[in-house]
């Protein structure tokens, strides 16, 4: 009896540890983007029309996978630590709302014409970092290397930075907002965030 019951804990054990297994980096992106192709595809006339809605699913299903406080942190750089925390809760809630309804007047101009192929997820067993790497495949143009930078946060793969053709989009967004810091301060990039005012990273700028 005493032997039955080790053996049920065990198994019970062995199904928690299981429940509890993040769900891996690949599928966390790949999900996410069947699922916005998915419901774009089905609302494309409704959410044209209404842009708040198209933004509030995109903050729904997206914001989410990202760790919006790091990739904040990041681009900031040595200016997070000079800030107080109220300015940063508002730039990082500003930039994230910049990024949301960018990507998803992106993907509702574009989602017929683009398809993503994901490449094999190389990953260690005790890995905390990796990148999901794909290519995007455009009609008439040579496919877009896209990579997605993860680390392991609270039990969950979360998206710290998008590089695309080699190019970090947290670096490029960096040096843009370190000029603009520079030109004017913090609060006033914060409020131009605020306000609606959208940043383009320093490569896309050059073209």
């Amino acid at each position: 009896m005493r032997g039955l019951r080790v053996v049920a804990l065990a198994a019970l054990t062995a199904v928690s540890v299981a429940a509890a297994a993040p769900v891996p980096p690949d599928e966390v992106v790949k999900t996410t983007t069947e699922r916005l192709q998915k419901e774009i595809g089905a609302r494309e006339k409704e959410f044209k029309a209404d842009p708040t809605k198209l933004y509030a699913f995109v903050d729904e299903v997206v914001v989410p996978k990202f760790d919006t406080k790091y990739i904040a942190q990041l681009i900031l750089a040595r200016h997070w630590k000079q800030a107080s925390d109220d300015q940063r809760k508002r730039f990082q809630a500003a930039f994230k709302d910049m990024l949301v309804h960018s990507y998803a007047n992106a993907l509702v101009e574009y989602h017929t014409q683009v398809t993503a192929e994901w490449q094999p997820l190389r990953m260690a067993p005790d890995a905390t970092d990796v990148t999901v790497n794909s290519r995007l495949l455009r009609e008439g143009k040579p496919p877009l290397p896209i990579g997605f930078a993860m680390r392991l946060k609270d039990g969950e793969w979360k998206v710290y930075d998008i590089v695309i053709e080699n190019l970090s989009l947290v670096t490029s967004f960096r040096g843009q907002i370190n000029s603009e810091i520079k030109r004017t301060s913090l609060d006033a990039l914060i409020q131009r965030l605020e306000s609606g005012q959208k940043l383009e990273p320093e490569t896309q700028k050059k073209g």
